[in-house]
């Protein structure tokens, strides 16, 4: 029964990931005159035609994603250890507290932050660049990265930690020589999360970013459909190519991921 039922909903994902790469190896002819045909004359003309447009958007959603991930973790594990860590009730109370506020942030809806964060990006002068950009996405993603390392936080054994202050270890040196060591899986997994998530970012790409810029991929993707007509073909075929990033990170992360998931789900 579990098998079958695997195995259907592999073919639910798997279908539609093979409709998009058949529909990237068409040209407009053939989509328009039969777009489920899988038999077909494969034809590269498509990707040839959009390769420049999709390695700028790439660059530009590397720039942007690398930036967000490295500042989401820079601040993120101190935040969770932290948060996770002080034995003062007091402290803990204020935790609560804090993450909380953090839950509630996580449900408003992404496009009703625009406006407030327009005119916070328009007083530190960064709005229409990558860097704003980039703040504006950190905001959007670091609370749900603290939420996620606090439970890799609290899995360390605090017998590790009375050890370390034994040896007279500082709060400094425990944190960097024993929990940054412990937090791998954590670190890989959040990573990869942000990654993926800053990767597929539209809303604030395309109301912080000026006219004319080099859009990341999502707003190139959004820019193949127009009021009359889409371009399935070019759609496809910049889908496929702005996705290998994705994958190649998935393979790099995809041990350290699963476990850092299975970790997460049972804490």
């Amino acid at each position: 029964m579990f098998t079958v039922l695997a195995a259907a909903l592999g073919l639910a994902y798997l279908l539609p990931l093979v409709w998009v790469i058949l529909t990237a190896f068409k040209t407009n002819n053939a989509v328009l005159k039969n777009p489920n045909s899988i038999f077909f004359r494969p034809t590269l003309e498509t990707f040839q035609a959009v390769i420049g447009d999709g390695f700028g958007a790439i660059l530009t959603s590397l720039q942007i994603t690398v930036g967000v991930t490295v500042l989401v973790l820079v601040i993120g594990v101190p935040a969770a250890y932290a948060l996770s860590r002080h034995a003062d009730p007091v402290w803990n109370r204020v935790a609560t507290i804090g993450l909380a506020l953090l839950l509630i942030l996580q449900m408003v809806p992404q496009p009703m932050t625009v406006i407030p964060l327009f005119s916070v990006l328009a007083n530190w002068h960064v709005i229409g660049t990558l860097s704003g950009l980039i703040l504006a996405d950190l905001a959007l993603l670091l609370p749900y990265a603290i939420i996620v390392l606090r439970p890799f936080v609290l899995a360390i054994p605090n017998v590790l930690y009375e050890a370390a202050r034994i040896d007279g270890a500082s709060s400094v040196q425990t944190f960097f020589r024993l929990t940054i060591p412990m937090l791998t899986n954590g670190i890989f997994t959040v990573g990869a999360i942000i990654f993926i998530t800053a990767w597929g970012e539209f809303v604030y790409a395309i109301n912080f970013l000026p006219e004319g810029t080099v859009l990341p991929v999502s707003g190139l993707l959004a820019q193949q459909n127009s009021q009359y007509s889409a371009n399935w073909n070019s759609l496809m075929a910049l889908a496929v190519l702005t996705a290998l990033p994705l994958l190649v990170v998935f393979l790099f992360t995809q041990r350290r991921l699963i476990n850092g998931l299975s970790l997460g789900a049972v804490k």
